[in-house]
């Protein structure tokens, strides 16, 4: 005797879902999807974690890495195959996929510490290289160094620099003067103040996380954007 199954009634306007941050493909989604968008078969995450100090996530099988899970961190798990795990992170909803045999199930961990200054706990990634999709394990990026740094202040940030730029922190007017943690975007990157001057960020140009001059840094990349600066925003600490 098999269990009723379960139906849901799509109505209204379609929707469109960022498959960076909503676990859709085109033969399975995430069970909570379900009611908002068809997909042939739907699943319930499992909980798994991170065994490794740190496990590339890749946008595919064998494809390019888009971001990364650390050492006990959760991940949902949703599929397997080909020895290759489909789901997301459980600290920022971040989908894609990793090597199934780096997840185990989870284990109980210590209470989190207490919170700490944001800029400090950045700055501890100093000359880490830069790696594209990088939170902290064999490099770190832009965004990955943002977010990281807010975690510590007990700040949960996105994990790109367009969904940060989205959801963190208020905009400053064009004539607010800068300080310590203050968030500079620019096309494509993100960096975070540690004072009213100079800038810490993960780069591309340099190939690792620096402290640089804000205004060597906008010099820079006035080179190749007509606006530099996209947005200057403030936490709210």
């Amino acid at each position: 005797m098999t269990a009723p199954r379960s139906s849901f009634r799509l109505s209204g306007h379609s929707m469109t879902f960022d498959l960076r941050r909503h676990a859709l493909r085109g033969d399975l989604a995430d069970v909570a999807l379900a009611g908002q968008t068809f997909a042939p078969h739907y699943a319930e995450a499992t909980l798994r974690e991170c065994a490794p100090p740190f496990l590339a996530m890749y946008d595919k099988p064998d494809g390019n890495q888009a971001s990364e899970l650390l050492g006990g961190e959760g991940f949902g798990l949703l599929d397997i195959a080909g020895g290759w795990a489909w789901g997301y992170s459980i600290h920022d909803h971040y989908v894609g996929y990793v090597r199934a045999d780096a997840l185990i199930m989870p284990s109980e961990h210590a209470s989190s510490a207490a919170k700490s200054d944001p800029v400090k706990s950045a700055s501890m990634f100093l000359d880490m290289p830069y790696v594209w999709g990088g939170r902290g394990g064999a490099g770190i990026d832009c965004s990955g160094l943002v977010q990281r740094g807010l975690a510590a202040a007990g700040i949960d940030a996105p994990r790109d620099s367009d969904m940060q730029l989205a959801e963190t922190g208020n905009l400053l007017s064009d004539d607010a003067v800068l300080k310590r943690a203050d968030l500079v975007f620019f096309p494509g990157h993100v960096g975070i103040m540690i004072d009213g001057d100079d800038l810490l960020h993960a780069t591309r140009h340099h190939g690792k996380t620096v402290i640089e001059p804000l205004a060597t840094v906008v010099a820079r990349v006035s080179a190749e954007y007509p606006q530099a600066i996209t947005a200057r925003k403030r936490l709210s600490l």
